[in-house]
């Protein structure tokens, strides 16, 4: 049997032809002929692999940004001064009692901490899982205890984009109802 084998194989289509058509061919023409997709499935692996490895990359980096930020504002002594101070202002800041500037803005810097939390999740430059994991409860109780004066800030001397992110965050995190 000789010639073109796809020519053969239209001729002939039953499985004796196909048998002697590949032991006509020889194995080095057979491999020959699968070279170009065997190139093809290994390109597209080894691209497979590399897209894996750069999101891989990425997440790391988000989890590391996030415990890096983290752990600076947990060890700076002015930003848990912040906090504290916060605890004890905010429910009187945000019931519209008169306050002095200081401690309205005392009330502001903390939540200007958590701003850039939210932001950083919000928009994927922090991992979600481990700022939750840390912030969990902060970003929520934050936002609760402050939402009078947040919303005051937006029709005064904010926006009404101001802490936009910070509400976003602590209404995805905030704990869900539990049905009765």
């Amino acid at each position: 049997m000789t010639g073109d084998w796809a020519s053969v194989l239209i001729s002939n289509p039953h499985p004796t032809a196909i048998t002697f058509m590949v032991s006509d061919m020889g194995l080095l023409e057979i491999a020959a002929r699968l070279a170009p997709i065997a190139t093809a499935l290994i390109a597209l692996g080894a691209a497979g692999i590399a897209w894996w490895a750069i999101l891989e990359q990425r997440n790391i980096a988000r989890r590391r940004a996030a415990i890096d930020f983290f752990l600076k504002t947990e060890l700076d002594k002015t930003v848990i001064d912040l906090y504290n101070k916060f605890k004890k202002l905010a429910p009187i800041t945000s019931s519209g009692r008169l306050v002095i500037d200081q401690d309205h803005e005392d009330v502001r810097a903390w939540l200007n901490i958590c701003e850039p939390i939210a932001v950083g999740v919000n928009y994927d430059a922090f991992s979600e899982s481990v700022s939750q994991a840390y912030w969990g409860d902060v970003i929520p109780k934050t936002y609760q205890t402050a939402k009078e004066l947040i919303d005051r800030v937006r029709t005064g001397e904010g926006s009404r984009h101001t802490y936009v992110d910070l509400e976003e965050l602590a209404k995805k995190w905030a704990p869900k109802p539990t049905p009765a």
